[in-house]
């Protein structure tokens, strides 16, 4: 491909991009960065954009890091009146979206599709999950159980979005750690049977909980999977 014609297939391409933000995306600018600890980052969006808008506990946004490039948050929050969301952002893993977060300043733009529909729980819900279901846990304000490879590390997000129902458990390498999940989700499907159950996160884990479910018959609520990461894979919804 000689230069002109390379040249003029990343001028179309470009284009392209420009036209579908313009009809599909929103655009928005950072007003406040607040830093928990040094694993997780509090961001605050806002603009005209955000305004009037239809957002349900669980929706996500996809925002965009540059090119095609995208990854996918869960608002805590949304105002439509003030036009303004949270998301909160956890800095567990190298790549795209921890970069994005660390160079990251006040006033900075931010464009993003959505809010979209993914996570739809009922009024008693019980997230399973780790670092990365944190927004989602706090946007359900329900019971969580997560998975961390640091409750210290992790502390500061939970008494700053005051989430006391979250139950946090320390991650062991090789499912070291399944056994006192499984425990403490039948402890909590004793008392609400009927519970819906989200799992979220590691892709891994999701599979172990869920044969456990299956294979044990607790909970007779409905049941949800999102998997937002797996290891060795990067961009999961």
């Amino acid at each position: 491909m000689n230069d002109i014609v390379h040249h003029a297939v990343i001028k179309r391409a470009g284009l392209f991009e420009a036209t579908v933000q313009k009809l599909f995306t929103r655009s928005a600018h950072v007003l406040e960065i607040v830093e928990l600890g040094s694993s997780f980052r509090l961001i605050t969006l806002g603009g005209d954009a955000l305004r009037g808008v239809d957002w349900t506990p669980g929706d996500k946004i996809q925002v965009q890091l540059g090119g095609w490039v995208q990854r996918t948050y869960t608002p805590i929050e949304w105002d439509g009146v003030a036009g303004r969301t949270r998301i909160l952002v956890c800095l567990h893993a190298p790549g795209p979206g921890t970069a994005w977060v660390r160079q990251l300043q006040t006033g900075d733009p931010c464009i993003f599709f959505g809010p979209r529909k993914s996570i739809q729980a009922g009024r008693s819900t019980i997230v399973v999950g780790d670092e990365t279901s944190l927004g989602l846990a706090a946007a359900l304000s329900g019971l969580a159980l997560l998975e961390v490879a640091s409750a210290v590390a992790t502390q500061p997000v939970l008494d700053h979005l005051s989430l006391h129902a979250v139950q946090l458990t320390a991650w062991i390498d090789g499912g070291g750690h399944f056994a006192e999940l499984e425990t403490r989700i039948a402890a909590l499907l004793m008392i609400d049977p009927a519970a819906e159950i989200v799992l979220t996160g590691r892709a891994s884990t999701i599979q172990h909980i869920s044969r456990f479910l299956k294979q044990t018959e607790m909970g007779s609520g409905r049941r949800h999977s999102k998997a937002y990461w797996a290891s060795g894979k990067t961009g999961l919804d």
